[in-house]
């Protein structure tokens, strides 16, 4: 193949690349726009959406390989089928803000260049909030507990479990989605789960039906009186006791009413210690978790402080960096200009010194003297130079010492050949 057709071939298909580069730009940002202004009408999280579907990064695959060149081949990364919990990690390669990310608030997977500590897309947020992405920093949440994190404006990452029956799906088939892409999820998350099944408002409970008795008149139940001072152990026994029928109750609440004058027994006591250690364990709890609370708060405050003046400082070290780096610019040009002066200024004065020696060198060549001669032709006298045959005016170089020239003599003809501008001064010369 000659190298003009292999310079065509190469062309057209730099050409396909940015055509098709152009067509995946297109067509990712028409899916991207339609799916956030769905979600502007249905009321859901467009950025999720977009993210979810695989549509933030789009690349393309060139499968054909290139002969003589060793290309690496672009490779798309696969996403799991559902958000993953967060379980501690950190990847230093990726964006270091967090993303939403259903409410679990993991790490941003798009990939940091050079020594930036975010992406383009979190960089312009982080900008509008004080340096500090809306979500926070994967650096902020490993500070605290997986289950402790706070994000700047007070909000808490939502239980794995919500996300689990969001999305229809069981622990076993997280952990089978977790093993493809070797990911350890952290055991509290699914036993958060439980806890979260007890949590809210409890059911009603139906009363059970009446088992329906006899026909006819019921018989009049026996009053129960309820002793004034009766704490909740004795008003649960009454309770009870109006739940059963007949005499049973009476012979129950009798027994109750002469257990609570004779004074409280053994058995209540120690319900009643182990219901104030109980409380006061209660409360101890409580205040630890406030105190537990209140580090983490402070804690997180200092670390947002920490980064907001290390990326200030940052800030400030590249200002300094590229004013000196201008500076020693500028000095370089000033230093290159002065020696390009010099040099030029030197290789002149070298041209003129070897000039003047070659001039020094080359012996003076001295005009030899035209020896000239008296002639008289028709009655006038001429200077005829023996060298050349060329005739002076005899009258003029006599009066005033100048060579001028009138014609030259010709020896075939033994005369002489007048100029056209002598001829006429010769008339001067006959008066």
């Amino acid at each position: 193949m000659s190298s003009v057709s292999m310079m065509n071939f190469e062309s057209v298909v730099y050409v396909n690349e940015q055509l098709n580069r152009l067509m995946v730009n297109a067509a990712q940002d028409l899916a991207q726009r339609s799916i956030k202004a769905a979600a502007e009408h249905y009321n859901f999280d467009g950025d999720e959406a977009v993210r979810l579907l695989g549509l933030v990064n789009v690349k393309v695959i060139r499968a054909r390989p290139v002969e003589g060149k060793s290309k690496k081949e672009k490779v798309v990364v696969a996403k799991a089928a559902f958000p993953m919990p967060y379980n501690g990690e950190l990847n230093d390669a990726c964006c270091f803000a967090l993303r939403q990310n259903s409410g679990l608030y993991t790490q941003c997977q798009s990939i940091r260049k050079g020594e930036a500590h975010f992406c383009k897309q979190c960089q312009v947020l982080a900008d509008k909030t004080d340096g500090v992405p809306e979500y926070g920093t994967i650096q902020m949440r490993q500070a605290v507990g997986i289950f402790e994190y706070t994000d700047p404006k007070g909000r808490k990452p939502v239980a794995y479990t919500k996300v689990m029956k969001k999305y229809k799906i069981d622990q076993e088939k997280v952990l089978e989605e977790a093993g493809k892409f070797n990911v350890q999820i952290n055991a509290e998350h699914f036993v958060v789960a439980e806890v979260d099944s007890k949590r809210g408002r409890p059911k009603a409970e139906k009363a059970p039906k009446e088992a329906k008795g006899s026909k006819g008149r019921p018989k009049k139940a026996k009053k129960v009186l309820q002793i004034e001072g009766d704490d909740d152990l004795f008003a649960s026994l009454v309770a009870d006791a109006n739940n059963n029928s007949g005499d049973e109750a009476v012979i129950a609440a009798k027994k109750t009413t002469e257990s609570k004058k004779k004074g409280k027994s053994e058995e209540e006591k120690e319900v009643e210690r182990l219901a104030k250690e109980a409380e006061k364990e209660a409360k101890k709890l409580a205040l630890e978790n406030a105190k537990i609370e209140k580090e983490a708060k402070l804690a997180l405050e200092k670390l947002q402080k920490e980064q907001k003046k290390q990326l200030e400082d940052e800030a400030r070290a590249a200002k300094k960096k590229a004013e000196e780096d201008e500076k020693a610019a500028k000095k370089l040009a000033l230093e290159v200009a002065k020696k390009e002066k010099e040099e030029k200024l030197a290789a002149e004065k070298l041209a003129k010194e070897s000039k003047t020696k070659k001039a020094a060198k080359e012996p003076e060549v001295e005009e030899e003297p035209d020896v000239v001669k008296k002639i008289e032709f028709e009655g006038k006298k001429y200077l005829k130079s023996k060298k050349s045959g060329i005739i002076y005016d005899y009258q003029e170089y006599v009066k005033n010492s100048e060579q001028v020239m009138v014609g030259k003599w010709n020896e075939s003809k033994n005369k002489i050949d007048f100029n056209n501008s002598v001829e006429e001064s010769e008339e001067e010369y006959d008066v």
